[in-house]
């Protein structure tokens, strides 16, 4: 039988636009308050046509990276206080993986409100198919509890995911989907450090937890969602602490 190879793409000149702009704006190469070229200089300076030069800067003011005036043009913003959760994946990239302390804890706290309490109203809303959905994902888990890394990050973040879900809260749905890129970074650190200790562990946790949602024991849902998070807060510090690999 012959060898499947997957196809390769060529990083879009777009992609690669936007990663040169958020890297010097990241860097402190560009300000706040600083104006970019007008699209035509910077699509002659860059050797790329204005659609994508548009296209680009359409896509980093829609992060919060840059604002579009009339009659001023393209104007650094102060992404820190101005940008959205799409910003923490590109910060991520640039630093590769490395991580501000000031962002990790305040993305972490950030779950905790919000997933706390959508397991708590998940405990009460849970629909036959969310316990379905919870459920595979635990069987799919004990089938191999020393299971790659990879399908750890998969069946975590998935499962975090559908407790949103199961909340009713649909805004808390979206505001966990725009931590995607970053958590997932996060959690293949932590099970690529823990490995099969954590992996057994994870395992104990959401088991307990997806009994507190089947029985809807709204109380001891939440608790079980904050243990899970405070612990991956804790051990991801440890590790930051240990390794200092994460942080710039």
């Amino acid at each position: 039988m012959k060898n499947k190879f997957p196809s390769l793409k060529v990083e879009s000149l777009k992609s690669l636009f936007i990663k040169e702009i958020e890297a010097k704006i990241i860097s402190g190469e560009l300000k706040p308050g600083d104006r970019l070229p007008p699209e035509r200089d910077l699509a002659s300076q860059m050797g790329i046509s204005r659609s994508i030069i548009n296209s680009g800067i359409l896509e980093l003011a829609a992060k919060g990276f840059v604002a579009i005036k009339p009659r001023k043009g393209t104007i650094v913003v102060d992404y820190k206080n101005e940008g959205t959760a799409q910003i923490l994946a590109s910060i991520m990239n640039y630093n590769q993986e490395k991580f501000d302390i000031r962002l990790f804890s305040g993305m972490m706290d950030t779950r905790l409100l919000i997933e706390v309490e959508s397991a708590r109203c998940a405990a009460q809303n849970r629909t036959d198919e969310d316990l379905k959905v919870l459920k595979k994902l635990l069987e799919e888990i004990a089938v191999k509890p020393s299971g790659s890394v990879c399908n750890f990050e998969e069946f975590n973040y998935q499962f975090h995911h559908r407790v949103t879900i199961a909340s009713g809260n649909i805004v808390f749905a979206m505001i966990f989907k725009s931590f995607e890129p970053v958590c997932r970074s996060l959690i293949r650190i932590y099970y690529e450090t823990g490995g099969m200790d954590f992996q057994k562990k994870a395992a104990i946790h959401y088991e307990r937890l997806y009994m507190a949602l089947l029985d809807k024991k709204s109380e001891i849902a939440a608790k079980s969602m904050e243990d899970i998070l405070l612990h991956g807060k804790n051990e991801l510090t440890r590790i930051i602490y240990t390794k200092n690999s994460l942080f710039p």
